[in-house]
């Protein structure tokens, strides 16, 4: 069987000459967004890029999903100008297609303790509707072997020029009605 998910990546932009980085993204090498336009500039006020993704593996304990981003207007005076993506965060939210319900679905829930809060989800730029893993694998050019740490999510830099991007294997393991929420 096949789902179709929503997605989210948390990002900002180092900014660099006369306009905002712009973000191109492919799943399972179909392009999805382009040239997206990244406003925030800093971690502390990040952007939500959503984009709904079709017929792709079901929610499983070994499904996967790759995630390839790129900075689509690389920008590099110097060091101190140099315009970058960095990504901090990637959620998914899939679609229920059962006898019971239809649409995208989360749970709201706030504490393991409280009882399942299960609602339609509209507004697909809120944080508490994705479910947010740590991805499984990060390739990256031009990292330093050993950054990768697949038990924290540590901010993903996109630079431009010769790179490709990044290329993130996410597991696409929970449901979002059925998401963990940390007490």
């Amino acid at each position: 069987m096949a789902t179709d998910y929503r997605f989210a990546i948390g990002c900002w932009q180092d900014q660099a000459g006369d306009e905002n980085a712009k973000l191109n993204v492919f799943i399972n090498d179909i392009q999805v967004l382009t040239e997206e336009e990244i406003t925030a500039t800093s971690e502390d006020a990040y952007q939500l890029v959503t984009w709904e993704s079709t017929g792709l593996p079901d929610v499983a304990s070994d499904s996967t999903v790759t995630i390839r981003v790129e900075l689509a207007n690389e920008y590099y005076v110097d060091s101190s100008t140099d315009r970058n993506i960095r990504i901090n965060k990637i959620g998914y939210i899939d679609k229920c297609d059962d006898s019971y319900r239809t649409g995208y679905m989360t749970n709201t829930r706030t504490s393991v303790d409280d009882a399942p809060n299960i609602v339609t989800v509209t507004d697909f730029t809120t944080e508490s509707s994705y479910v947010w893993l740590t991805p499984t694998t990060v390739t990256a050019p031009f990292e330093p072997d050993g950054w990768w740490d697949n038990t924290v999510f540590n901010t993903i830099v996109l630079w431009g020029g010769e790179s490709t991007g990044v290329t993130i294997t996410h597991p696409l393991t929970s449901e979002a009605i059925h998401k963990v929420i940390s007490s």
